[in-house]
C-alpha cells in the first residue's frame, strides 16, 4: 500500500458570504420533494400530510445534526469527503470516494419532476417522449451553467433561490385563503386516512414483486418518504474552500433553513391539503391542479416558472456543483483518475461534471417514477452517511483545541449523545428505503455499493494515492 499524506496550508478566505451560502444551502434543499412529494404523502396519509411534512424537518436536521457542529470547528475543502479522509482514515475515504458516484443518480429526480410540472401545465407536453426530452433538456442547460464556475453558478443560484420562496409564499398564502377541508381536525377519519403504518398485502413475499417494496400506505411512512427533501442543506459543508469565513458562516446557513423550510414547506402542505381534494389530484403527483384551482390564470403561470420550475433547477444547480467538488477532491488525492477531476479554464470539473450528466439522464431515458428514485437515492444517502460517523465520532479528540474555541462548542457528552441519536436516526431511514423499493433495485443497488467498498478497500491497499490535506482550522 502507497498512500502518502501531503500537507497543504489553508487557502485564502474565498468568495461566499452567508448570503450566498444560505441561498446555496436554501436552493440545495427546496426542491423536487416539497413539490412532488406532496400529494404522494397525501394519498398516503390523508390531511395529516402537513403534519408528516412538519416532524420530518426536525427527524431531518436530527439526521444530520453533528454536521452543525463540524462545520463550526473545521474548514472542509472537499465536504464529507474531506472529513472522512481526515479523520476516518485513507481506507474509509477510498470506499466514500467509490460509493459517492452513485449518489449522482438524485440529478434525474430533478429532470424527471420539472418534466411532470410542463405536462400538468402544458398538455402538449404530457406525452412520455415530450418528458423525456424536457427532463434531458434541463439537465444539459445546468451542466452548462456549472462548466461555466463557481462564481457565475453561485449568482444564479442566489436569483433563483429568491425568486422560488417569493412564489412557494404566494402559493402558501393563496391555498390558506382557499381551504376548505378539515385538515386542523385531528379526529376526523381522513387525518389519518391509512392509519400509523399499511404494509402490501401479502407480506414480504408479495412485497418481493412490488416495485413500492414492503411500506405501503400511512403516517410513519409518509413522514420517511419526506424526510430526503429535509436534509439536503447539510451539503453546504462542501463550500468550505469557497467560503469567506466558514466556520462561522456555514454553521449559520445549515441552522438558518431549518425555520425557512418550516414556514415554506409546512405552508405549501397546509395550502395544497386545505384546498385541493386527494380525488381531484387523481393521478397527478404535481401540485399543477390546485395551483390552477386557487390562483388567478395569470398568478397560476408565474408560479410555475417560479415556484416549482425554479425549485428544481435551484436544486439541480447546486447539486451539480457540490457532487464536483467531492468527486474532485477525490481525483486529486489519487482514488479516482487525476484527469477525471481535470479542470477548465474557469475551475470547472469538466469530466466530473460529463459523468454527472450522463448518470443523470438515464433514469429519465428509463422512465423511473419519481417516489422510486427517491427511494434509489435515499438508500444511497444513508448508506454512506454511516460512513460520517466515524469522523463524527473522533472529531473532538482529533481537534481538541478547535472544538473548545469553535463558538458552537457544548460538552462532550452532549455531543456525543446527539451524535448517537442521528445515528439511531440514519439507521431507520436505511431500513425504510430497503423495504420501499422492490427486491430486484434494491439488491442491484446494494450489490453496486458493495462493489464499491471492494475497489476502495483494493485501491487503498494497491493503489498509489496522495491525499492532500484538505481539513483547515485556524
Amino acid at each position: 500500500m502507497s498512500i502518502k499524506v501531503i500537507e497543504e496550508p489553508a487557502p485564502k478566505p474565498g468568495v461566499l458570504k452567508k448570503p450566498e451560502l444560505f441561498a446555496l444551502s436554501i436552493g440545495q434543499v427546496i426542491g423536487a420533494g416539497v413539490i412532488t412529494l406532496i400529494v404522494p404523502a397525501m394519498k398516503m396519509t390523508g390531511y395529516s400530510a402537513w403534519l408528516a411534512y412538519f416532524i420530518a424537518i426536525f427527524f431531518g436536521f436530527i439526521t444530520l445534526a453533528p454536521v452543525v457542529f463540524v462545520a463550526s470547528t473545521v474548514r472542509l475543502g472537499g465536504g464529507f469527503y474531506s472529513l472522512i479522509c481526515d479523520m476516518a482514515g485513507p481506507t474509509v475515504s477510498g470506499i466514500y470516494a467509490f460509493g459517492y458516484l452513485a449518489q449522482t443518480i438524485s440529478l434525474s429526480l430533478f429532470g424527471v419532476a420539472a418534466a411532470e410540472y410542463m405536462s400538468d401545465t402544458f398538455p402538449v407536453f404530457s406525452g412520455s417522449f415530450s418528458k423525456i426530452v424536457i427532463g434531458i433538456f434541463l439537465l444539459t442547460l445546468f451542466y452548462l451553467v456549472n462548466l461555466m464556475g463557481i462564481n457565475i453558478m453561485a449568482t444564479i443560484q442566489k436569483y433563483m433561490t429568491w425568486l422560488l420562496i417569493v412564489a412557494l409564499l404566494m402559493f402558501t398564502a393563496f391555498g390558506i385563503a382557499n381551504i376548505k377541508l378539515p385538515i386542523f381536525e385531528f379526529t376526523n377519519p381522513g387525518f389519518l386516512a391509512n392509519g400509523w403504518i399499511q404494509f402490501t398485502k401479502g407480506g414480504l413475499l408479495e412485497a418481493l414483486k412490488s416495485e413500492s417494496g414492503l411500506l405501503k400506505a400511512g403516517f410513519i411512512p409518509a413522514i420517511l418518504l419526506y424526510v430526503y427533501s429535509t436534509q439536503g442543506y447539510m451539503m453546504t459543508i462542501a463550500y468550505g474552500r469557497e467560503s469567506k469565513n466558514a466556520t462561522h458562516d456555514i454553521p449559520f446557513a445549515i441552522l438558518m433553513s431549518v425555520p425557512a423550510l418550516i414556514v415554506l414547506y409546512v405552508g405549501v402542505a397546509i395550502a395544497a391539503t386545505g384546498s385541493f381534494s386527494i380525488a381531484e389530484f387523481g393521478n397527478s403527483t404535481s401540485l399543477t391542479y390546485a395551483a390552477k384551482a386557487i390562483m388567478p390564470n395569470f398568478l397560476f403561470y408565474v408560479f410555475i416558472i417560479a415556484g416549482p420550475i425554479m425549485c428544481l433547477l435551484s436544486t439541480l444547480n447546486s447539486s451539480f456543483a457540490f457532487s464536483a467538488i467531492t468527486i474532485g477532491q477525490s481525483c486529486e488525492d489519487g482514488w479516482l483518475p487525476k484527469k477525471f477531476g481535470e479542470r477548465n479554464s474557469r475551475g470547472a470539473r469538466k469530466y466530473v461534471l460529463t459523468f454527472m450528466y450522463i448518470i443523470g439522464v438515464l433514469p429519465i431515458i428509463f422512465q423511473l417514477r419519481i417516489t422510486t428514485i427517491t427511494n434509489l437515492i435515499q438508500l444511497v444517502v444513508a448508506a454512506l452517511t454511516f460512513l460520517y460517523f466515524v469522523a463524527y465520532f473522533k472529531m473532538p479528540r482529533k481537534y481538541p483545541e478547535a472544538w473548545n474555541k469553535s463558538h458552537l462548542n457544548i460538552p462532550n457528552w452532549i455531543y456525543y449523545t446527539i451524535v448517537v441519536i442521528s445515528l439511531l436516526a440514519n439507521l431507520i431511514i436505511f431500513l425504510k428505503s430497503i423495504i420501499s423499493i422492490s427486491f430486484i433495485l434494491a439488491m442491484s443497488l446494494i450489490v453496486a455499493l458493495a462493489i464499491a467498498i471492494a475497489i476502495g478497500i483494493w485501491r487503498s491497499r494497491t493503489g498509489d494515492i496522495n491525499i492532500h490535506t484538505s481539513v483547515w482550522v485556524k
